[in-house]
């Protein structure tokens, strides 16, 4: 049985006194460059020259081969080229998108934390490189900012990239690094100025419309000077927050194919996935001037996933949609039986679970258990928790997409055909003591509310994409003791926007996704949780229920932190106020499902 458990969490961001620090919603949690170094086997500046996906050996996942050119090794073998292997692609019409890992392109340039790969790839494929997977995930890859000397990752950032990053490297390393071709950033600093300030500026003079979606092939037209003939457009990353966490601005750019067309005076460029709320910068690379930002801000309301598809001109962006897979108007469900045990985070689940059901329609059911405990291809929309270290290192959850595709009418269609979502099961670090609080009570302090962090992650399986809006459920973002469990306007939007298309629009050959009532989320749900109190809170050896309502409690059960159930309570007694001795109940936290014939809720208590 797996369980949570209140181990600390190295946060090395927050001070011994603070109270609330920023996880990644999509389940991160910051690891120290101290950490990164010593795990790392493998570090490396370098650029992604060339790109390519995979499945396993055992066709279970897709993977992305990303072959680096080497300029230094910090930490080492001392190679000219390395692969990295990272999570998700597309082979053929079958494709993976996988939240939160790290997504690369080509050209990026940046500082790698590498260990060696476990994964085997398919047989067929041979490589001589030696193969290696991010530390962490995405805080496995420092971007490079050259333009404002920053390498940063989605939680950390540095100033000063030969000034202060290699010297932080090399401090920990106790080593030089080693030069395996010619790459400077001070003199590429030096180039950039120079050929910007000979060349002049380009200029931004406005942009319509300023509020659009992302991923939806929306487009906006920038109108100003200077554009030459071709470049890219970049918008603020909503993977990143739209900055670092020095206050520098991050941008995503667009790919070749989102350009529909390009002139000196004018770009009509579409909104990508990634693209979130803030300025835009326009980056001429032919017959231009330097690049130039926007003084209008660009409003993303909402943004939905996009898989990267490359039909032998380029890579591609495809949107998706939802089919009728299980025979019922859409798809099912199944708790891996471990999950299914921890009634309190089961419970929390459907609650996420019911929020997306009732509001958009999407028609999902939870089915019955599955011993099946794996992410993999095999049919099963899995629910839960990982096994070991499974997981990289400051990852606490991650959802799969994976999607089937088919060809009609010279055109290329994708649709959802399995949803795997897996949550970590244990807390790990050393300065600040973080837990799960499954709810229907709140998260304070140092828990992180887990029906928040199931309703993004489910966000992410109706195929939205993150935004940058503190008010939103997609918002890339949540706090520890911080709760999002309802959904805004916009999230609403977004999902019925999705919802639409799958429910009028054929694909592949597969019947529509039909609109799902709202059967499972009880209106008596909530008046029972509002209405029943649990005290003492700590208890000793009484625990009062206390019911002010006039619901008849028929069953109340407790169980432990890892859902073994601990003893069952009678409740034949006074059915409005009923005491229990737990005196013989270990000293630690415990959880309280409470029943009545049409409803059911779960308290969470503690024994001093």
């Amino acid at each position: 049985m797996k369980k949570i458990t209140l181990n600390c969490l190295t946060l090395v961001f927050i001070s011994l006194l603070a109270t609330r620090t920023t996880l990644a919603q999509d389940l991160l949690f910051k690891i120290p460059l101290s950490k990164q170094v010593q795990s790392s086997t493998q570090i490396i500046e370098g650029k992604v020259i060339h790109q390519a996906s995979f499945w396993d050996v055992n066709h279970q996942n897709i993977y992305t081969s990303n072959t680096i050119e080497v300029y230094k090794v910090f930490k080492g073998q001392s190679l000219a080229t390395v692969e990295i292997i990272t999570p998700g692609g597309t082979v053929g019409l079958q494709s993976e998108v996988v939240t939160p890992s790290l997504q690369l392109s080509k050209n990026d340039v940046g500082l790698f934390m590498l260990h060696n790969s476990s994964i085997s790839l398919d047989e067929n494929r041979t490589s001589t490189q030696a193969q290696f997977s991010p530390y962490a995930s995405v805080q496995g890859f420092y971007k490079y900012n050259i333009d404002d000397d920053i390498a940063a990752n989605p939680l950390n950032a540095t100033q000063g990239i030969t000034s202060s990053l290699y010297p932080k490297i090399t401090g920990l390393t106790h080593s030089n690094y080693t030069n395996v071709k010619a790459f400077d950033i001070d003199e590429e600093n030096r180039l950039n100025n120079s050929v910007n300030t000979s060349r002049g500026s380009a200029y931004i003079n406005d942009f319509s419309p300023t509020t659009v979606t992302g991923g939806t092939k929306t487009t906006i037209t920038i109108n100003g000077a200077g554009f030459g003939t071709a470049g890219v457009v970049g918008f603020r990353d909503a993977n990143y927050g739209g900055e670092d966490d020095m206050g520098s601005p991050v941008y995503y750019n667009c790919l070749p194919t989102e350009v529909v067309s390009w002139s000196s005076t004018q770009i009509v460029v579409e909104v990508p996935s990634r693209a979130g709320t803030g300025d835009i910068k326009v980056i001429p690379t032919a017959g231009g001037g330097s690049a130039s930002v926007s003084s209008q801000t660009l409003t993303v309301t909402y943004s939905e996933i996009n898989l990267t598809y490359d039909p032998g001109t380029g890579d591609e962006m495809f949107m998706t949609q939802h089919i009728n897979k299980n025979g019922n108007g859409g798809y099912i469900w199944q708790m891996q039986t471990d999950f299914d045990a921890n009634t309190a985070a089961k419970e929390s689940f459907i609650r996420a679970f019911d929020t997306w059901v009732c509001e958009t329609g999407i028609n999902w059911e939870i089915g019955t258990t599955t011993t099946t405990d794996v992410i993999a291809d095999d049919d099963i929309n899995i629910i839960r928790f990982d096994n070991g270290a499974e997981l990289p290192d400051g990852v606490l959850g991650r959802c799969t997409s994976r999607f089937g595709g088919c060809s009609s009418g010279g055109n290329l269609h994708f649709y959802v055909k399995e949803l795997d979502i897996v949550f970590n099961d244990v807390f790990t670090g050393d300065l600040s003591v973080l837990s799960w609080e499954y709810g229907p009570d709140t998260a304070t302090g140092y828990e992180v509310d887990f029906q928040s962090v199931a309703v993004h992650e489910l966000g992410h399986g109706h195929q939205l994409a993150h935004v940058i809006n503190s008010g939103q459920i997609m918002h890339y973002s949540l706090a520890n003791g911080q709760n999002s469990r309802a959904l805004s306007g916009d999230d609403i939007d977004a999902g019925n926007d999705v919802q639409s298309r799958s429910v009028t629009t054929p694909v592949c050959g597969f019947g529509l996704m039909t609109n799902s009532t709202c059967s499972t989320l009880k209106v008596n749900d909530a008046v029972l949780a509002e209405n029943i109190s649990v005290y003492p809170n700590p208890a000793k050896d009484k625990l009062n229920i206390k019911n002010n309502t006039n619901m008849t409690l028929n069953k109340v059960i407790v169980y432990d932190v890892t859902g073994k159930l601990i003893l069952k309570l009678d409740m034949s007694q006074n059915n409005r106020l009923s005491s229990f001795d737990v005196s013989n109940l270990q000293s630690g936290m415990y959880f309280l499902n409470i029943s009545t014939d049409t409803a059911s809720i779960t308290k969470k208590f503690v024994i001093e």
